[in-house]
């Protein structure tokens, strides 16, 4: 499959995973209430953290499975897709037992205002199984992943999305308990890796899941090179998972209510951008293998362009839209979670083009100094995260969110990467930002001017402003794709004609 099209699938998997969010937040919060979704956000960050136990084998097969399938050593896939899927069984059996623990320990680790301890620990359970079940399972996404097929993994993921909808509409409307979220949770994780594993062992025929296959040097490279991808995985959470978490246990489980709807519409704007550097760092790693370097820095110029384009054009749309969008898709009095979502969404206008660096630097093997940097970021941001809440409540967490990512991704990880990757920051500038200023700007004038009309907090009214938002973007997008090629074949000819006077 080609590079745009596993992009283009991959947004399309996020368009649909962002329109069921749309519609499935504010179903679940006004059916069960702020308490009780509020300790249900808590209890999934909780839960979320047992991520922690995938320990950066997610990136590992994602390379290794791309490097061996482009090279076709069929034994050495073999065997780090056996060694990685024993490490993942082994983190299972560990999700479970923190499962149990926390069940056991849930009346020391929070009040849980307004629910039964039963239904706590009943669903910290399942919760604990939920996460065992997706750990074990995903080395078979990681393979479908390594191999660029992304178009059956997203399709996979959109049909999972789908069900996810129906059954939530559907049982909710039967039992409105934190137990009927919890076991529906479980049923979509169990399908999704059912359907993952048929479909890895389809595509790749020669695949074996063998215990002879295991080795001891297979261990200690994966090992490796993982160890500096689960820093990274680290830090992710400590960034962009412990928020909710500090807020809950500090300020109350209502409190992360606001907080968390800002969240979700900067992880929803986040995901595009991040979806690109999925892409990336398969193609990255086959690219190096085939010493393509020229074609791996024109990747890296392109996609840093787009994902400046995309997060530039969500920061101007937010400015003068976010206050109308929040009280249409949750309701009215969340307007804290306008400003909470500009000052997230700040600190990405920068962390998202360097995030797709980071991808691809993790695609051709260079983690050790980016998983350090990131490391130092996320411990920053939890730090300064823990001195502004008592003075500036949310405000403080979302600023301590920001200032780490501006210093570290900006300042430090950029230009690093463009050192490794021997790109100057003028030829980045002029390849990659320089001819997204046409799409900008359109953005720009059209949200300037659709706002001098007074746009009303009403679904048709914002579906439209959205709707046109995106004809803009992709008519500006193709005006400065259809200049850069001209500026690149008028190069070419000149090139040519020099060569020609030369001789």
């Amino acid at each position: 499959m080609s590079l745009k099209f596993n992009v283009l699938i991959s947004w399309l998997a996020h368009a649909v995973t962002l329109g069921i969010g749309f519609l499935l937040m504010p179903y679940i919060l006004h059916t069960v209430g702020d308490n009780t979704y509020g300790t249900w956000l808590l209890l999934n960050s909780i839960a979320g953290q047992t991520g922690l136990l995938y320990l950066g084998f997610g990136e590992a097969i994602s390379r290794f499975t791309s490097k061996y399938h482009t090279e076709k050593k069929w034994i050495e896939l073999n065997r780090t897709f056996s060694c990685i899927t024993s490490v993942y069984f082994g983190s299972a059996a560990v999700a479970i037992g923190i499962g149990i623990v926390c069940a056991i320990a849930a009346p020391w680790i929070h009040e849980w205002p307004g629910q039964p301890l039963w239904e706590i620990r009943a669903v910290i359970l399942i919760l604990g199984l939920n996460a065992a079940i997706s750990i074990a399972g995903s080395s078979f996404g990681g393979v479908l992943m390594g191999i660029q097929r992304f178009d059956v993994e997203r399709s996979i993921i959109i049909t999972i999305n789908l069900l996810r909808l129906g059954l939530t509409i559907f049982f909710l409307q039967q039992s409105r308990g934190l137990i009927t979220l919890a076991l529906i949770y479980l049923a979509i994780t169990i399908i999704e890796n059912t359907a993952t594993c048929f479909m890895a062992f389809r595509l790749i025929p020669t695949l074996q899941l063998r215990f002879r296959h295991l080795r001891k040097r297979v261990y200690k490279r994966c090992f490796s090179f993982s160890m500096f991808t689960f820093l990274s995985l680290i830090a992710e959470h400590l960034i962009y998972m412990t928020d909710t978490i500090l807020i809950g246990f500090l300020l109350g489980p209502t409190a992360v209510v606001p907080y968390f709807i800002a969240a979700r519409v900067c992880e929803m704007i986040r995901a595009p951008v991040m979806q690109i550097g999925y892409v990336f760092m398969p193609k990255a790693g086959q690219l190096q293998s085939s010493k393509q370097n020229a074609e791996l820095q024109t990747l890296v110029c392109r996609g840093f362009g787009l994902a400046v384009v995309l997060a530039g054009s969500a920061l101007i749309g937010v400015f003068y839209f976010s206050p109308q969008f929040i009280e249409v898709w949750i309701g009215s009095g969340y307007q804290q979670s306008s400003w909470i979502l500009m000052i997230l969404l700040a600190g990405q206008l920068i962390a998202l083009p360097t995030q797709l660096i980071r991808h691809v630097l993790t695609g051709t093997g260079y983690v050790r100094l980016p998983a350090l940097l990131f490391l130092t970021e996320a411990i920053c941001n939890l730090i300064l995260s823990l001195i502004l809440m008592p003075y500036l409540g949310l405000y403080g967490v979302a600023i301590g969110t920001l200032v780490p990512l501006v210093i570290f991704e900006g300042g430090v990880l950029l230009p690093l990467g463009m050192k490794q990757l021997g790109l100057s920051m003028p030829q980045l500038f002029k390849q990659g930002v320089l001819t997204q200023w046409i799409p900008l700007s359109l953005i720009l004038v059209y949200s300037y001017f659709v706002h001098s009309l007074n746009i009303e907090p009403e679904w048709t009214q914002i579906l439209g402003v959205f709707a046109g938002a995106i004809v803009v973007l992709i008519g500006g997008i193709g005006l400065s794709e259809r200049i850069r090629s001209q500026a690149h074949a008028q190069s070419t000819h000149l090139s040519q004609n020099i060569i020609s006077t030369g001789n």
